[in-house]
């Protein structure tokens, strides 16, 4: 259980609202207006055109004039943190707080910065500042108690519950705190004897029973999870607890009543929708015994309860394309992207549904728009290279291809290799076989799961026959990984066949025909196999269903209809 949750007083600041918080502390100062405030409005408006080295300059300005501007340097130590510059950030909050020792949202930001930093230790001196001014403010405790646990100094973090509950009486809250550091402890029936008193008393805080069900659902105990939750969701209405008890459901295999519990979450006003993403972004992973059916259902709602945010649309589109809806789901995808074109997935998916369609003018006049947007994003390059590449421009897509791969260095080896790949699967169509085999190596050598990769690879080698050992392994291997593509069967049965190794190669064949709708290549292989096995009457049957399907294929016609003149195999 992760224990340590913020607590800001702050929260996610809008930068153009900042200015507005140090007018209204000056106001509960009752001093009248500060002598600097038209010049506060100046950096306003600097921010508003996005001139942050402007504003940063204007507040260098003011403190030139009033060092002792408190204000100021916290304005300007709160553009930094945003900016993620922690190491000017810190300074100029501990000016402003040096200044005035008293101010709770400096000491407040103060804390937040050392833990974004992940400097979670050095937060502790500034808390136990701040409960030398306030020493009866008890939420700093209950800071000092997070700060301590979260630094691994759990026994010192448990001494202030002590000093906690001495002080201000024993409370639900300092319980569930001194109960989920147990439990983070391995110290679960500790964790519970001090909560079940709570529940018996009909306690009006969620995380008593939320972590209580934890604790229940930890040692199997299903029923007795569920039976808590339910009784937390009576006594305290707070239906966060849907989310826990659709966990507990799940567990005890109750799938129907899991899903309700996730229906009545989702619709719920009081769920955040943090909350609500992080649920469906487990079930889109695929760790749910929920049907598509189902997960559509609470897309559905997530649409229809956040609008305006663009990951419910996506969320929602991702399902349709699943279930094969494309033309609803290039809808939802568009509709993301003119919510925030800075949406990376949304681009990428709305180009992949797009090539699925055939439009591939379309993937690429997107791929073009989401660039502009997003400037050298690699993923956002690859896709559009990838849609180049379908369209037959091979110079344009070897550019963004290429490009993709120059700005890739600070991503996951997971994208580098998608990119090494696509690359591969490019530079065997502009005929650059050696240039090729490199890429898709390097692909596997990033990711050695990369199924497609070795699929590709495999495929083209036995096509050139040349390297077959490697070939074979490599498609046993992609075989082994993804065991029902009917794609990878078929290269694993013409790899077998340029082995000469017929009756595997026919087995392996028979399994991809079996498992699939045959395009007009698998049709023309399977007749291949067939001729070289001695059964020359049905390898005949194979190469006219071919020839069939050949309009928009790969395969040549003319060789084809060759097999099918001769009625024998042609090299």
């Amino acid at each position: 259980m992760n224990m340590y949750k913020k607590i800001a007083c702050i929260g996610v600041l809008v930068i153009l609202g900042l200015f507005c918080s140090v007018d209204i502390y000056a106001q509960q100062e009752q001093i009248g207006d500060k002598p600097y405030k038209q010049l506060l409005v100046e950096v306003e408006g600097k921010l508003r055109t996005g001139d942050f080295p402007g504003a940063i300059e204007k507040l260098d300005t003011i403190l030139a004039q009033y060092p002792d501007a408190a204000e100021v340097h916290y304005a300007k130590a709160l553009l930094f943190g945003q900016a993620r510059n922690f190491d000017v950030a810190i300074p100029l909050t501990e000016k402003a707080l040096e200044l005035e020792p008293k101010n709770m949202l400096y000491i407040n930001y103060l804390v937040e910065l050392h833990k974004s930093k992940g400097d979670v230790a050095a937060a502790i001196p500034v808390i136990d500042r701040a409960i030398g001014v306030y020493p009866d403010n008890a939420s700093l405790y209950r800071e000092k108690m997070l700060l301590l646990h979260a630094s691994k100094q759990s026994d010192d973090a448990l001494k202030v519950y002590d000093d906690a509950v001495a002080r201000f009486g024993s409370s639900d809250t300092l319980d569930v705190m001194k109960a989920e550091m147990l439990v983070d402890l391995d110290r679960k029936q500790e964790a519970e004897k001090i909560l079940l008193p709570r529940v018996q008393n009909n306690s009006s805080l969620r995380q008593v029973y939320s972590t209580l069900g934890f604790i229940y659902m930890d040692k199997n105990s299903t029923k007795q999870a569920i039976q808590i939750l339910e009784k937390g969701l009576k006594n305290t209405n707070d239906h966060l607890l849907y989310l826990d008890l659709a966990d507990a459901y799940t567990t005890g295999k109750k799938d129907r009543q899991a899903f309700e519990s996730l229906r009545k979450a989702f619709e719920s006003t009081e769920v955040n929708y943090m909350d609500k993403h992080r649920v469906m972004f487990t079930l889109l992973s695929g760790k749910s015994a929920l049907t598509l059916e189902q997960i559509q259902e609470l897309a559905n709602i997530l649409v229809l309860k956040h609008p305006r945010i663009a990951d419910s649309h996506v969320a929602k589109g991702d399902v349709l394309w699943r279930r094969g809806n494309l033309q609803e789901a290039r809808s939802l995808f568009l509709t993301a992207v003119g919510i925030n074109r800075a949406h990376v997935d949304a681009w990428r998916m709305l180009m992949n549904v797009e090539m699925a369609l055939n439009e591939v003018d379309q993937a690429v006049d997107h791929g073009m728009e989401a660039l502009e947007a997003n400037p050298n994003n690699p993923m956002l390059l690859y896709f559009t290279g990838l849609a180049y590449m379908v369209k037959d421009d091979g110079e344009n897509a070897r550019k963004l291809m290429e490009a993709a791969l120059d700005n890739s260095g600070e991503e996951n080896t997971y994208l580098q290799s998608l990119i090494y790949a696509g690359l591969g699967d490019l530079y065997h169509k502009l005929g650059m076989a050696e240039v090729s085999d490199v890429a898709y190596e390097e692909a596997i050598k990033l990711d050695s799961t990369n199924v497609t990769a070795m699929n590709n690879y495999a495929y083209y080698l036995a096509e050139r026959n040349d390297k077959l050992e490697l070939a074979e392994k490599l498609s046993r291997q992609s075989n082994e990984l993804e065991p029902g593509s009917s794609t990878f069967q078929d290269t694993y049965a013409w790899v077998l066949f340029k082995q000469e190794n017929y009756k595997e190669a026919l087995l392996w064949m028979e399994k991809a025909v079996r498992g699939s709708s045959p395009s007009a290549v698998l049709y023309e292989h399977y007749g291949d196999i067939l001729f070289k096995s001695g059964n020359s009457k049905e390898a005949l049957r194979q190469w006219e269903k071919a020839l069939a399907m050949s309009e928009g294929s790969d395969i040549d016609v003319e060789k084809l209809k060759s097999k099918i003149a001769t009625k024998s195999y042609v090299e």
